[in-house]
């Protein structure tokens, strides 16, 4: 099984089984958190490139044209000196970025918490 997110899967339910039910007190906490770690690492794995590209092109949105070709990294760096230079405190912008924000959290949330709405 050469397959990183099935390893991780069958580690994942096999500590959830075997291991978690086993442990008490801070043990079974820290067992928990490993078990909810390899959760989303296996999300990263299938997801993770998506959800890069998803966000990469709602806040290439906010600047049109020019960003087009731009990563993900570069536009997080361009939209903090932007929020801080005050680019977004038009009511209208606003609610652009508002919009890139919340694809942006939607993004993190898919791997992070998926059930949440």
């Amino acid at each position: 099984m050469s397959d990183p997110t099935a390893l991780l899967l069958l580690a994942a339910e096999t500590c959830r089984r075997e291991l978690l039910p086993e442990l008490a007190g801070e043990a079974r906490y820290h067992a928990a958190m490993a078990v909810r770690a390899m959760e989303i690492a296996v999300r990263l794995l299938r997801e993770g490139e998506a959800l890069a590209e998803h966000e990469r092109r709602a806040l290439a949105a906010l600047y049109g044209a020019e960003a087009a070709a731009l990563d993900l990294a570069a536009l997080r760096r361009r939209l903090a000196r932007d929020i801080r230079a005050g680019r977004f405190d038009d009511p209208a912008a606003a609610r652009a970025l508002r919009a890139a924000l919340e694809t942006r959290t939607a993004c993190r949330l898919a791997v992070s918490w998926p059930g949440y709405r």
